[in-house]
């Protein structure tokens, strides 16, 4: 069995693999929903966003940026927190070269260790909190930094089917209950999205063998507006 290595250690080794390892496509930062016919996440967010006045966002776990770099076209100004220093650096490239770099904020750190300096309208959690074990510390951040009527966006791994040994030998995996940690916390928020995907075949990257996921996806809207 492969040894494991920190989460930081292993996206640097993937993102120094390739041009691009997520959103691959010519419609990533596109603001149109209809651009993402194989993400209804995406899609729902987009249109929850549409009429919205831009303001301030935050990126958790942010990647290579596509949702980071969506939302500064879209006119926020985005914190970006990447946990990879690789990933981080690529943000900013991407960024400059769509012309929104001055609209964000980059933190190379893990989240636990960030420090919102603020509250914002929007915070998007991609794919981050199945790597995270205490889960209650992420999710009081996100909500805490939430202007009343601002949203959550949040997706990760959940257990409904078992982590793929693809992953699960490379890094520590923390896949949540469908009915856990994750979806509990946001009882008392009103739910935009919420969606059980269940024993889906990975299709985002292909630098694994082949394997399956199941997730949860929810958009949630913080109450007291």
């Amino acid at each position: 069995m492969s040894q494991r290595v920190h989460i930081s250690d292993y996206f640097d080794g993937v993102y120094l693999g390739s041009e691009r390892y997520w959103w691959k496509g010519p419609e990533r930062y596109d603001p149109d929903p209809a651009a993402y016919p194989t993400s209804l996440l995406t899609q729902q967010t987009l249109r929850l966003l549409r009429g919205r006045a831009p303001g301030r966002a935050l990126d958790i776990g942010a990647g290579e940026g596509a949702d980071s770099i969506r939302l500064a076209k879209l006119g926020y100004h985005v914190d970006v927190v990447e946990i990879s220093s690789v990933g981080a650096k690529k943000v900013q490239v991407f960024a400059e070269e769509e012309g929104v770099h001055e609209r964000l904020r980059i933190f190379s750190v893990d989240v636990l260790n960030f420090k919102p300096d603020g509250e914002y309208n929007i915070v998007i959690c991609n794919g981050v909190l199945h790597y995270v074990e205490d889960k209650h510390s992420v999710i009081e951040l996100m909500q805490q930094a939430t202007i009343p009527g601002g949203i959550n966006v949040v997706s990760l791994w959940s257990n409904y089917t078992p982590v793929p040994r693809q992953h699960n030998v490379l890094v520590p995996i923390y896949a949540d209950p469908e009915d856990g940690v994750v979806t509990s916390s946001y009882k008392k928020w009103s739910k935009e999205f919420i969606y059980f995907e269940r024993d889906k075949a990975e299709a985002a990257h292909s630098d694994l063998p082949a394997h399956r996921h199941s997730h949860i996806k929810m958009i949630a809207g913080k109450p007291g507006a």
